[in-house]
């Protein structure tokens, strides 16, 4: 990338000019040591090409499972853990991940371990990962917790994929209800007004309303645009408050079959993650702040928080789940693993157990949505065919 500098020197002369440089920060300190007081430094991209740029060269969730998967291997199968680096960011296509890549093998070699190199890029390994990675190397294990990591990633990725896919359906019919309910507005509705507009007859109370609701959304249809907008602002910034996160996501938590789905995919996630953590030996104290952390949940997440000073005064895990939104399930597992000091295979258990439910709700959902939308799209259909014939049946009858 380059950049476009002005700085000064130790005995205040000018300079400005171009230099390539990774980032901003690795330019600014090569200025530095060549004796240069950094003034300005700005990207000779413009604005919405580094946008595009950043959008179109992110890491997607799907290409840290491939690299963690790559590297579990390597590093189990005896490589030196900079060379696996280094052989990962030389087949590395996306450009950011390769920077990174490059980075952290930089790192790596000048002494930092893994889990320091990779915390110097949140946005690519989240700090679940990095927190895995350091108890990993602590405990001299870092090849089996990177093969649990690599297991329990691509679990999650086909878990996901699984829900969207089911959800693919239902989207793409609505979506097309919604293109041809407009269509209908705008290009048929006025030209069956003008020619009803032409005849005397009285206009049955279906064809009324579909033309009020034409003229509606012609005339009007920015105020609904606004209205639209405003209120998704609105709820989006009220989100950003802790009342008003904590109403919407316990609302969603109460929807009739969504709620279901939501609470079976976070308590898989929470299972599977803890899961992860005790079996890399990450202390129970410090695993569920790290778990509280990453859910997005803010029920989930307050129930953590809480749990968490309950566990710091001594009390076991299991009693406390009892008392916050977790199923009973949940608690009498916990306590059967401690008790038999296997709680890592309990919450694996656990994960699959809710993820199998979230399934069966997925199916059934797709299942059940299939006859609302064909219903619905009869009755759309049903009311359009009687706003539109009978008028044409009147004025037939009216020669």
């Amino acid at each position: 990338m380059e950049f476009i500098y002005k700085a000064k020197d130790v005995q205040n002369s000018y300079h400005e000019g171009n230099i390539q440089s990774a980032d901003a920060h690795s330019a600014a300190m090569v200025l530095r040591k060549k004796g240069l007081i950094v003034i300005s430094l700005s990207s000779k991209e413009s604005p919405g090409n580094n946008f595009f740029s950043k959008f179109l060269s992110r890491v997607n969730f799907t290409e840290l499972v491939i690299t963690t998967r790559q590297l579990a291997t390597m590093v189990s199968s005896g490589l030196v853990l900079s060379d696996a680096i280094d052989v990962l960011e030389e087949q590395q296509t996306n450009q950011t991940l390769k920077k990174a890549l490059a980075g952290i093998s930089s790192d790596i070699k000048g002494g930092l371990t893994l889990a320091q190199a990779l915390g110097k890029y949140p946005d690519i390994f989240p700090r679940l990962y990095v927190n895995l990675v350091k108890a990993g190397e602590a405990s001299g294990q870092l090849d089996k917790v990177l093969l649990q990591m690599a297991d329990g990633l691509e679990k999650d990725r086909e878990f996901k994929a699984k829900v969207k896919g089911a959800m693919i359906y239902p989207i793409v019919v609505l979506s097309m209800m919604m293109v041809v309910i407009i269509i209908m507005m705008v290009f048929v509705i006025p030209k069956l007004t003008s020619l009803y507009q032409q005849s005397t007859i009285e206009l049955p109370l279906p064809t009324k309303i579909l033309i009020g609701s034409s003229n509606l959304f012609i005339n009007f249809w920015w105020i609904g645009l606004i209205l639209l907008i405003c209120g998704a602002a609105g709820i989006t910034r009220w989100k950003k408050t802790p009342e008003g996160n904590m109403f919407l996501d316990r609302l969603i938590l109460r929807l009739p079959v969504i709620g279901r789905i939501v609470t079976n995919v976070t308590l898989t996630n929470f299972n599977r993650t803890f899961g992860l953590l005790t079996t890399a030996g990450i202390p129970i104290l410090e695993s569920i702040g790290i778990v509280a952390d990453v859910m997005d949940n803010a029920v989930y997440k307050t129930a953590l928080k809480e749990a968490y000073s309950g566990v710091e005064k001594g009390l076991p895990l299991s009693n406390l789940l009892t008392l916050a939104v977790f199923p009973k399930i949940v608690s009498q597992m916990i306590r059967v693993g401690e008790e038999t000091g296997k709680v890592d295979e309990i919450f694996f258990k656990l994960a699959d157990y809710f993820e199998s439910e979230s399934d069966h709700l997925v199916k059934n959902l797709t299942v059940a949505i299939e006859p609302i939308v064909l219903i619905i799209l009869g009755i759309g259909v049903a009311f359009l065919v009687i706003s539109i014939i009978l008028p044409i049946y009147k004025l037939t009858t009216s020669f």
